[in-house]
């Protein structure tokens, strides 16, 4: 049986918590969770983990205060993934109808995969969710309107505050 179809029945079975029980009215359904997870399975190189994530909506002010890797759209933090308990956090308003959200919801599911692996630093992780939320969004015939050289910036080790001594 497929890491994917796993995870759909696991969210089935256990009752994963839902839009109603959160407070919000635009959860995540399992049957989306299982869709992207089949893609990420099908165009990645990266597995499903053995545990899925939490996934939590938060107002915009929450969104903005939470450190973690964020997705920025239209200059706002749209998405967040925290390794450290394997939760990802939806910045409202974010609707299942939107495939903007929904890519976004796809790029913090990448870097869920992404954890537990070696990187340099955690933001290398970037570029390649953002390649893969792009495939994804091209694939729904949708551009990207990401701002690559910032993004390319964003993924680097580098140090961003360098002054000469």
């Amino acid at each position: 049986m497929k890491m994917g179809i796993f995870f759909a029945l696991t969210l089935i079975l256990t009752g994963a918590a839902s839009a109603s029980e959160s407070g919000n009215s635009s959860g995540v359904s399992p049957a989306l969770l299982f869709e992207l997870n089949a893609w990420l399975d099908a165009e990645t190189e990266y597995l499903e983990r053995d545990r899925r994530p939490l996934i939590e909506f938060v107002g915009a002010e929450r969104g903005e205060d939470l450190h973690g890797v964020a997705d920025r759209s239209g200059g706002r933090t749209r998405g967040l993934y925290d390794a450290e308990i394997e939760t990802i956090y939806l910045v409202e308003p974010w609707s299942p109808d939107n495939s903007r959200d929904i890519s976004v919801l796809l790029h913090e599911m990448v870097h869920h995969r992404q954890s537990g692996q070696h990187w340099y630093c955690d933001q290398a992780q970037e570029w390649r969710a953002y390649q893969i939320q792009a495939q994804w969004l091209a694939e729904q015939k949708i551009a990207d309107d990401f701002y690559w050289p910032a993004v390319l910036l964003q993924s680097s080790c580098t140090k961003r505050d360098i002054h000469p001594e």
